[in-house]
């Protein structure tokens, strides 16, 4: 073949992948409205909520093998390396991300691209500082060596998981969350697999953080993939436009300082404890926070699609905007409620067949911490509402005003009561988040009885009534508690399957995909 004739068969198939790529491009970035409407909602919940509780169980399986495998002061420092780290999100989330998803879900594609970009890089360094904070506090503190070693392989965790959480807004603005708890479930699986491994192998702490950074690394592929397909809406722009932080960063201030104080309130007790106690004492209160996890975790599953549906019908939709939200709330006040009934007769007996014997002394700190989490979880879905509304300006103060609060009360309780003072602070301040949050929600968001008081009042009062003789039964007539924690929580959603909960419909008929597309 003449030199002419190869290098015109090369032009033409450079033109041939250009025009291929322009075509693919064109094809992913035209306009398109997203299906964001309740029944996408709630299969985004089923879906989400089915994937969570297996990497919670995969995830609860591991925290028990390393508690098991290492001493009590070396899970202490193990939970407080994570504590430290989830402290971090003050810095790297910023509540930008809120902020960005009203952006998102406009049927602009070009903008949606360009805003992606600008969102992926700064959440990348946002990770990178949030990872340097994390090293900085544990050397500046004086922690022990193997601390603060571990911590800087720990820490790499912030470093992924803040662009990796990027890309799962994306995938929200869209409803198409079956990508996210794919990446999430097969993160969580590799981190078992490899903490399993560490126990077997050596069980020593700078080992034993390794697989968290191996969990976020695998959901992070599986998320790019998904993003390069196209599923998660408009492909990121090919360059950066980082004068749109400035507009991100501007928007998102008072989201982003009550989202400082709340992630401090709900962190600070772990560090204050470790401060003002012990190692020890910080490993037996971490697990309670293992068990409140479980219920935030329903909280998010519930929220996120939620949230896309309450940006996207303000303000034109104010009906569906409210039912909408009260949905909602109701959802989460019975699974709060059933979750307390299961698992508050229980506490001692779970802890210790989880666990071991030594951690039943925790029993009342996870009880409370496990409370804690029920009222915490109606107070992010009033902060998601004053966020799609933007009536999210008083939240700073309300924020800053409960963290003051959970310091004081830390201080004062702690040295008194260890573990169990720092429970106390923990409840009874998230009652009072709870409380502040949804006058500010009533008073501010121009759309009527968006808080359902009279399905509130009976959630609790058959929650309390069905918990107290669950107890009973367990304490004083010594009923199999594996029995009681699964009768109680069967009877309340019993109740509520049956007797109706809010304008005459029963909790089934809230929850059950139907007709309504809107």
């Amino acid at each position: 073949m003449s030199p002419r004739k190869f290098a015109e068969l090369k032009r033409a198939a450079q033109l041939k992948f250009e025009k291929e790529r322009r075509e693919r491009e064109t094809m992913i970035h035209q306009p398109s409205t997203p299906e964001l409407t309740a029944n996408a909602a709630r299969r985004s919940t089923a879906i989400m909520l089915g994937s969570r509780v297996a990497v919670a169980a995969m995830g609860w399986t591991g925290s028990v093998l390393i508690a098991r495998a290492i001493s009590p002061e070396q899970f202490g420092q193990f939970s407080l390396i994570f504590g430290l780290l989830g402290l971090l999100s003050v810095i790297t989330d910023l509540g930008v991300g809120r902020v960005v998803l009203a952006k998102l879900v406009e049927s602009n594609p070009w903008e949606i691209s360009l805003v992606t970009t600008a969102f992926i890089s700064l959440r990348i360094a946002l990770g990178l500082l949030g990872y340097l904070l994390a090293l900085g506090y544990v050397w500046i503190l004086g922690y022990p060596a193997e601390v603060v070693e571990a911590t800087a392989i720990a820490g790499l965790v912030v470093v992924v998981a803040t662009p990796s959480h990027a890309l799962s807004v994306m995938y929200q603005s869209r409803l198409k969350m079956t990508y996210v708890a794919v990446a999430e479930g097969a993160g969580q699986l590799a981190q078992l697999m490899a903490t399993i491994a560490a126990v077997l192998w050596q069980p020593l702490l700078i080992i034993l953080v390794i697989p968290a950074v191996i969990n976020e690394m695998v959901a992070a592929v599986i998320k790019i993939r998904g993003v390069r397909k196209g599923i998660a809406g408009p492909l990121p722009a090919s360059r950066a436009q980082f004068r749109r932080w400035r507009e991100m960063l501007i928007e998102a201030i008072p989201l982003s300082i009550g989202f400082a104080f709340i992630t401090l309130l709900s962190k600070i007790d772990v560090l204050m404890l470790g401060k003002l106690d012990t190692f020890d004492s910080v490993g037996l209160y971490s697990i309670g926070y293992k068990f409140a996890d479980l219920l935030q975790i329903v909280a998010i599953t519930v929220v996120t699609p939620v949230t896309t549906l309450l940006v996207s019908s303000w303000p034109d939709k104010l009906d569906i905007f409210r039912e909408r939200s009260r949905e909602a709330f109701i959802v989460l006040a019975v699974l709060g409620s059933a979750s307390i009934a299961a698992f508050w007769p229980a506490a001692t007996e779970v802890l210790s067949l989880l666990y071991g014997e030594r951690f039943t002394v925790a029993e009342t700190s996870t009880r409370l911490l496990v409370l804690g989490a029920c009222f915490s979880m109606l107070t992010q879905l009033g902060l998601m509402v004053l966020i799609a509304s933007g009536r999210h300006r008083t939240y700073p103060w309300v924020a800053l005003a409960g963290l003051g609060f959970n310091i004081v009360a830390n201080l004062v309780l702690i040295p008194r009561f260890s573990f169990n003072g720092a429970a106390i602070a923990t409840v009874v301040t998230e009652m009072l988040l709870f409380v502040a949050i949804w006058i500010v929600v009533v008073r501010t968001v121009p759309a009527y009885n968006l808080f359902p008081a009279i399905p509130v009042v009976a959630t609790t009062a058959i929650g309390a009534l069905v918990t107290t003789v669950g107890t009973i039964c367990v304490e004083r007539f010594s009923i199999p508690w594996l029995l009681v924690s699964i009768a109680a929580p069967a009877v309340i959603a019993a109740i509520f399957v049956v007797v109706p909960i809010s304008n005459g419909k029963t909790l089934l008929a809230l929850i059950k995909p139907g007709g309504d597309n809107t």
